[in-house]
């Protein structure tokens, strides 16, 4: 009896072993099958390493991008086949993976789009200088990131010692973009802060960024090439259009691109007359605009008090002597007004003076034209109203102010 107990004790352990022994043995066929999978299922991707010249390039010993899978479809299938022979839902989901990562290889391996910018570290002409906590940090190499936002068409630059942290960001806006170069995309710089070495000689230090008086583009002008520019501007925006930079003022701060020096030396030379190009188009564009505007500036019509010959020749004596201290000429001068407007005490309602208005134009010493507004008053004595008062230029009150074409000033 006990050899009978002991020999099904036996039997059972011996069982319970070959049961966990199989079970292991399946594991290691699922793994093996799923390393196969990561590792012979793709059509292959191109490893990238780092070169000496820090330009990051695709590997002489790695697999080229284009290598062929070590499978083909059918073959793939007849592999799954023998290893799951009896369970054709998993010979199914691990074919289904084997084309998700096939699909997803071939994705990766599509050449990149010839307005993209990599994503390499790229070197610059001159070095920068960012903050970095209470220190500054000299930058040579950068990378160029690429994005659209809710605003637009983003290149950020990202220093190396920081990949993650968007140091300059440059925006375009189809304004822009509409009057690029042919080939080219220019950008303002809309956030960040930079120190830079500035002037023929490079002697100068300058801080840029936005708020400051300088304006600062850049230029897409091929792939993983960026030019950084500034100088001082006109118009600020104005008539809904983008500034312009001062010719004379145009300064070619960085080329950002491959690491030969050569390379730089050539782009410095070849920028300066594209972004030339590019500022010039948007000073016609600006002109044109500001002169739209002008144009559709003109005089007031002339009311009933414009008949006051009294009126009208004291208007100009004081509108002369006062616009004169600017060294500006009286062109026309008219008066508004039909009838005196009274003005009276909001508590007593008693009467304190009547007033009118009228406009005029004027030339000021750089030979621009404006249109600008006057008053003449009197005061209410009791029984009946003074002499005429000049009641001075209108400040701060359309359309008085503007800029017009002289042509309407006369």
């Amino acid at each position: 009896m006990k050899k009978s107990i002991l020999f099904i004790a036996l039997a059972l352990c011996f069982g319970t072993s070959q049961a966990q022994f199989g079970k292991l043995i399946k594991k290691k066929a699922k793994a093996a099958v799923e390393k196969k999978l990561d590792k012979k299922g793709g059509t292959g991707l191109s490893s990238r390493t780092e070169n000496a010249s820090g330009m990051v390039g695709s590997s002489s010993t790695s697999n080229q991008s284009s290598s062929k899978s070590e499978y083909t479809d059918e073959e793939f299938k007849a592999e799954l086949a023998k290893k799951y022979p009896n369970d054709q839902a998993k010979q199914d989901l691990y074919y289904q993976k084997y084309l998700e990562k096939k699909q997803k290889d071939a994705e990766a391996n599509k050449p990149k789009a010839a307005a993209k910018i990599g994503g390499e570290f790229l070197y610059m002409s001159y070095p920068f200088a960012m903050t970095k906590g209470m220190s500054a940090v000299g930058v040579d190499r950068v990378k160029l990131r690429r994005q659209m936002t809710d605003m637009g068409d983003n290149v950020d630059i990202l220093p190396s010692q920081d990949p993650e942290y968007a140091w300059l960001r440059f925006l375009t806006t189809p304004e822009l973009e509409m009057m690029s170069p042919e080939g080219y995309i220019g950008y303002e710089l809309v956030s960040g802060m930079f120190t830079t070495k500035v002037g023929p000689d490079r002697s100068q230090t300058l801080e840029l960024g936005t708020g400051m008086p300088i304006l600062v583009r850049g230029m897409l002008i091929a792939e993983d090439i960026f030019v950084i520019y500034a100088g001082s501007h006109q118009g600020g925006h104005a008539f809904n259009v983008p500034s312009y930079m001062h010719q004379n003022d145009i300064t070619v701060l960085n080329i950002i691109g491959k690491g030969e020096q050569q390379f730089h030396l050539d782009w410095l030379e070849k920028a300066k007359p594209i972004v030339k190009e590019f500022e010039s188009t948007l000073k016609a564009n600006y002109d044109e605009a500001a002169k739209a505007t002008r144009d559709a500036i003109k005089m007031p019509e002339a009311g009933t008090m414009n008949n006051n010959t009294s009126l009208i020749n004291f208007a100009k004596e004081k509108v002369s002597a006062t616009i004169a201290k600017d060294g500006a000429k009286l062109l026309k001068l008219t008066i508004e007004s039909n009838d005196w407007n009274i003005v009276k005490n909001k508590y007593t309602g008693h009467i304190m003076y009547r007033w009118i208005k009228g406009a005029f134009t004027e030339k000021n010493k750089n030979n621009d034209c404006y249109l600008q507004g006057f008053l003449i008053k009197q005061q209410y004595n009791g029984s009946g109203y003074s002499s005429s008062e000049f009641g001075g230029i209108i400040h701060g009150q359309m359309p008085y102010g503007q800029k017009m074409s002289c042509d309407n000033a006369n």
